[in-house]
């Protein structure tokens, strides 16, 4: 019986073929590479400038009008708030000479007055409702508040549309004004109907000299009523030979309060007085009543000298801090008309 011959059962290796493939059996040439590489970078060239299209307009018209540019305590101003109320203060200061630059400074004082004036009526328990707030508006317009197609509502569209302003802006701006309204009004509760009023007998001049010549010819004997109504530039007072209008001492000129302050009425020439003007002043007290009855006017000055002085004190208590940079400026610029 003839032996049969073993073998191993082992396949022979097959020549690879050379010929590039890609996965899964898709053939690409080196031409369809590039083109594929060239559209995903023009895919994602095109996803960068889209996204930094929407990444300008969501910085232009949420993230930069919603930062807050000023704090003073707990109150915060927000640039679109800024924005809004520079178109108008810049209207109002206009014919002061005051240029746009100086406008938008003021303006961030005026601000920070208004959030204090705001804190020291809250102090004082002095509340403002959002029906203070219509009343406010509707006593600017001249018409009684209503409701929709009311005359006030088309009149305060119409201001609304003039000013630029957003009815929430608009009404934050009022409730401010209602706040020192009603600030004023309390301390001209305190003040009462009589104070303090002084009488004083001036001769006013615009030079030192045209001021010592004057008080030359009152030392020489002349009498001084005399010398006012030639002398002083002061066309009502000269009128009458020299005689003020009384005023309470603190509506008086800061240098003129400070000659007075604890002198009596009597024949004393006090001068020549340089005032921050630059007027040169030569008075005589010739009344002191601790009585008197202020006018209404006076009154009010009296009432916004003492807010001032509250401003004033209050400023160094409260923190306030600002966060604001040129470009907010130019921000605010493009969008306050």
């Amino acid at each position: 019986m003839a032996r049969r011959e073993r073998t191993t059962a082992l396949p022979r290796p097959r020549p690879r073929d050379a010929r590039p493939q890609a996965r899964g059996g898709l053939l690409l040439t080196s031409e369809e590479t590039l083109r594929l590489a060239i559209l995903g970078g023009a895919a994602l060239l095109l996803v960068i400038v889209l996204a930094l299209i929407g990444w300008r307009w969501y910085d232009q018209n949420f993230r930069v009008p919603e930062k807050v540019i000023l704090q003073v305590g707990d109150e915060r101003f927000k640039l679109k708030y800024y924005a809004d109320r520079l178109f108008p203060y810049a209207q109002s200061v206009a014919s002061s000479g005051i240029n746009l630059g100086l406008a938008e400074q003021q303006l961030l004082t005026e601000l920070e007055n208004e959030a204090i004036v705001n804190a020291i009526a809250r102090e004082r328990g002095i509340t403002v409702t959002p029906d203070d707030v219509t009343s406010e508006i509707a006593s600017q317009l001249g018409v009684p508040a209503g409701g929709a197609g009311t005359t006030f509502d088309t009149l305060y569209r119409q201001r609304l549309q003039s000013l630029t302003m957003s009815d929430a802006h608009y009404r934050r701006w009022v409730e401010a004004q209602v706040y020192r309204k009603k600030l004023k009004d309390a301390i001209l509760a305190d003040i009462g109907d009589t104070t303090e009023m002084v009488t004083l007998r001036t001769i006013i001049t615009t030079t030192e000299d045209e001021a010592k010549a004057a008080l030359a010819r009152i030392e020489a004997g002349e009498d001084m009523g005399t010398v006012a109504q030639t002398a002083s530039k002061d066309l009502n007072s000269r009128q009458k030979d020299g005689i003020m209008d009384p005023e309470p001492p603190a509506l008086l000129p800061e240098a003129v309060r400070t000659a007075i302050e604890g002198k009596e009425a009597g024949s004393e020439v006090i001068g020549p007085v340089r005032l921050a003007n630059g007027d040169w002043w030569i008075f005589r007290i010739e009344k002191r009543d601790p009585n008197a009855t202020p006018s209404e006017t006076q009154k009010s000055q009296l009432a916004d000298l003492r807010i001032n002085e509250l401003i004033k004190e209050k400023r160094s208590a409260i923190p306030i801090r600002r966060n604001v940079s040129s470009s907010d400026i130019k921000w605010a610029e493009e969008h306050a008309d």
